[in-house]
């Protein structure tokens, strides 16, 4: 298990769709920068993640404001910046996010990533989640848009993965 730092999206999402339980389960530790919590205060999310933001064991505030790197002229969001600025100044860290620009940044520094998608996917290899499928269709429900052909070509590889066992 790796260490991971998360930002908006993803974590209003799983939280939305049931599976922020998910998160401590396949990562070692889960951060989220101060920017992402303005950015989830700022948003309808805020009674959600209320009583998560101020009193989870699993879940650290970081502070990524006084790192600056090319990513601060990238044009990407302040939460999207700030995960990623984490990531990159901490080897090992994965940053967890959906956002499709804020990936492209990911790929060209070479920094380690996975989205909402992912952590279903890894969830559902550690046999947290027992169907795919059904966990990608509670998050689009719980906001997130997925290409659905994605989703098919990860369940059909994580079937291909398990000896064709189903979940």
């Amino acid at each position: 298990m790796k260490p991971a730092v998360i930002n908006a999206s993803p974590l209003i999402v799983l939280g939305r769709a049931g599976y922020l339980d998910l998160l401590p389960k396949i990562f070692s530790s889960v951060s989220i920068p101060h920017a992402v919590v303005g950015e989830i205060r700022a948003g309808k999310a805020e009674e959600l993640f209320g009583e998560l933001l101020s009193g989870t064991g699993w879940l650290s505030l970081v502070d990524a404001g006084s790192l600056r790197s090319p990513l601060t002229s990238a044009r990407l969001g302040p939460g999207e910046t700030e995960v990623l600025e984490y990531a990159r100044a901490h080897a090992g860290v994965i940053a967890v996010l959906d956002d499709k620009a804020a990936r492209r940044v990911a790929d060209v520094l070479g920094i380690p990533l996975t989205g909402t998608l992912g952590v279903l996917a890894a969830a559902t290899q550690a046999q947290y989640l027992s169907d795919f499928a059904t966990a990608a269709e509670r998050v689009v429900r719980a906001g997130l848009y997925i290409d659905p052909n994605i989703v098919t070509k990860i369940a059909e590889r994580l079937r291909s993965t398990d000896g064709g066992r189903h979940h």
